[in-house]
């Protein structure tokens, strides 16, 4: 064995070769280190002691780290002068009163995302307004939060590409507060709002749009005074349709996501939000683009599946179809009623190639829409029923009766719980 002076010896050239590469490579290789390892090789040798700290930026990411403590973050802001590219964390107790002095270290730190998750046993934090003064921003995701008016210095998110807000809460007039928003960030492509909170009667008229919007989730449960506006470039939306059933505009608001590749709707509710002369039996418009369709719904009552039937016979393209059924106890109508009732050509279902059914309860109309489906579908290759807690017949005789559907689709399997039938 070396005596330990030629160990640490022949240590040295390779201690020299490090830190003799290019610094643009140096600052390459720290970046791509977890942020606690890039400090640690403060300790390899003093060259090094400082070097993590002359990067020209770096990733503050603590979401997956739960319980850092507060200092931890107060520290490294002191310590690093530069660039922060990302900052995200979870709040608890112990940081959610530092929360606001961070955005405000983050304020011209050319600081590009921004995420912030509360535990949800914790009271709303207050936002601090310097968040909207961060014009580098590209991604800003806020979760259970007060939402300030906007600063006087607030001009736009030039870059803003995603928001999403959830069970955030507004001040009175935050209509016209969001609006601002999102006039103010032309590059916006998603936007996400759920469970939204705004102070108010909600009787404030005001536009949801961007002209680069692509990508729209809302999920709320209140209207308050939102339309939509022209979407040029929307490809992807997801609405929860509660609110919107008994509008005065339900025509022109559903023709808003006509140019939609994938679209999520919320219709399983009873008859009465589904009245006043809005039961989906026909569009004023028809979804050309769409390719793939998740419905919650049920086939219980008579306006839930006319608007299935509505949706199906309007997007003549669709090649992906999932249902989850949101189960009423019995069936309320005979569906084969109003099967014949709806006007359904060879072109129904025609190159609809895969078929998700989730939470069957085996119900005679749920029965009666498989097997339209299968007798329809030319082009099906798989369907996949998954049973709900609920079964109104054995599995084995269920089974037995999808056995016997007709399938226009020589190549269609049906696969229950995940197993071929």
């Amino acid at each position: 064995m070396a005596p330990p002076c030629h160990r640490a010896r022949s240590s040295e050239p390779a201690a020299d070769l490090l830190t003799s590469l290019p610094p643009p490579l140096l600052d390459c290789i720290l970046t791509r280190l977890d942020l606690r390892d890039a400090v640690r090789t403060s300790a390899l040798s003093r060259a090094w002691r400082r070097r993590w700290e002359a990067l020209p930026s770096i990733s503050l990411s603590f979401l997956d780290k739960r319980g850092t403590p507060p200092v931890a973050v107060d520290r490294l802001l002191v310590r690093y002068p530069g660039h922060i590219s990302h900052f995200s964390f979870y709040l608890d107790e112990h940081s959610l009163t530092r929360v606001a002095d961070w955005l405000i270290a983050l304020y011209n730190r050319a600081v590009k995302s921004i995420n912030l998750q509360c535990a949800p046993y914790l009271p709303d934090f207050n936002l601090h307004s310097s968040v909207f003064l961060c014009t580098q921003l590209v991604y800003l995701e806020l979760h259970q939060c007060c939402i300030p008016p906007l600063p006087v210095g607030f001009t736009s998110f030039p870059v803003l590409e995603e928001l999403k807000l959830d069970l955030a809460r507004f001040p009175e007039n935050g209509e016209s507060l969001l609006e601002a928003i999102l006039g103010a960030s032309p590059l916006l492509n998603t936007l996400n709002l759920s469970f939204l909170s705004i102070r108010g009667d909600g009787s404030n008229e005001w536009v949801i749009g961007g002209p680069s919007l692509r990508s729209l989730t809302i999920n709320c449960m209140a209207f308050y005074g939102w339309r939509i506006a022209d979407l040029p470039c929307l490809d992807e939306a997801s609405i929860d349709l509660v609110n919107y059933v008994s509008s005065g505009d339900f025509e022109g608001f559903i023709a808003r996501f006509a140019p939609v590749r994938k679209l999520s709707l919320h219709t399983s509710y009873p008859l009465p939000l589904l009245t006043n002369g809005h039961l989906m039996e026909t569009l004023p418009c028809t979804f050309n683009n769409l390719k793939s369709l998740i419905l919650w719904t049920h086939f219980c009552e008579r306006p839930a599946i006319l608007s299935t039937f509505c949706l199906l016979t309007n997007a003549p393209n669709l090649e992906e179809l999932e249902i989850t059924i949101d189960r009423r106890d019995v069936d309320g109508i005979e569906a084969n009623a109003v099967y014949q009732d709806t006007q359904l050509t060879d072109a129904f279902c025609a190159n609809l190639q895969v078929v998700k059914i989730y939470d069957i309860g085996w119900l005679s109309n749920e029965m009666c829409f498989i097997e339209l489906v299968l007798s329809k579908a030319k082009v099906l290759r798989t369907m996949h029923l998954r049973l709900g807690c609920l079964s109104s017949k054995f599995n084995e005789d269920a089974l037995c009766e999808l056995m016997t559907y007709r399938r226009a689709s020589p190549h269609a399997q049906v696969f229950f719980n995940g197993e071929i039938e």
